[in-house]
């Protein structure tokens, strides 16, 4: 499960539900603080900071090595078409 926005009120709540399902969970955001947050404190498998990222679909291919299966979509544009170069095949996509 991957996450944009995911320090927010949905995201943050999407991931934990993600995580109480057993999924691997990823999530972006803007800022090293919020990314620990997500990892420290709500306990995401990881994340990234995508204003320190010069290439969005690399920092997706870092952190998803194998595809991202299912996206929750809190921001759309160039986080959207970074994820679409990563997803895979039969994958779920949720647009708040």
């Amino acid at each position: 499960l991957f996450i944009s926005g995911a320090a927010g009120n949905m995201g943050s709540i999407a991931g934990q539900i993600g995580r109480l399902m057993g999924l691997r969970v990823v999530g972006s955001a803007g800022g090293p603080a919020k990314c620990r947050y997500l990892t420290e404190e709500l306990g995401f498998d990881a994340a990234f900071d995508y204003k320190a990222e010069p290439d969005l679909a690399a920092a997706l291919r870092r952190v998803c090595p194998e595809g991202i299966d299912i996206y929750y979509d809190n921001v759309g544009g160039p986080m959207l078409e970074a994820v679409l170069d990563n997803i895979r095949p039969r994958a779920r996509i949720v647009m708040n």
